[in-house]
């Protein structure tokens, strides 16, 4: 009776830890800590905007992106007309989300990339998003990736083994 207690208790434990993948094109990949996300070129930012939008490895505006693909805004505190130079930002945490975006079947799915920088101490953020319907779902860092083409690129801190 104990052996079948015991065997119960551990996969109702194993089924309550959460899924882990080191496959950043996995839907269960977290961005290790200690990784960094680098701006490989320059960024221009446009007069009265604090953000800048890219899609499909191409800078587009607010009102030309596609909603139903993933576009990734890089957002600071300080308005523009500027540049943003190359650097490597730490990444302090993330975060995914959603929220109803438009009727009661399409889902704006996000993942916020908090970023830090000792030489561009205004930059606060990689949001990336795409409106899906509840099927499609969320979307995998490899998928961020490939929206931000040769823009950005991460460097994933290897992950410590516990044992």
């Amino acid at each position: 009776m104990k052996v079948i207690a015991f065997t119960v208790a551990a996969i109702l434990l194993a089924s309550c830890q959460s899924m882990h993948s080191n496959d950043p094109a996995s839907i269960a990949f977290d961005i290790p800590d200690g990784s960094t996300l680098t701006l490989n070129k320059k960024l221009p930012v446009k007069k009265d905007n604090t953000h800048v939008v890219i899609q499909a490895g191409q800078i587009v505006t607010e009102k030309d992106k596609d909603l139903y693909a993933v576009s990734c805004s890089f957002e600071m505190k300080a308005f523009g007309p500027r540049t943003v130079y190359p650097d490597t930002f730490n990444i302090r945490r993330t975060e995914d989300g959603q929220e109803q975006a438009s009727g009661p079947y399409i889902i704006r799915y996000n993942t916020e990339i908090y970023l830090y920088s000792d030489h561009n101490s205004d930059i606060i953020k990689l949001d990336c998003s795409v409106w899906a319907d509840k099927t499609e779902g969320s979307f995998p860092v490899s998928r961020i990736q490939e929206t931000l083409g040769d823009y950005f690129s991460f460097n994933f801190a290897r992950e410590k083994n516990i044992h």
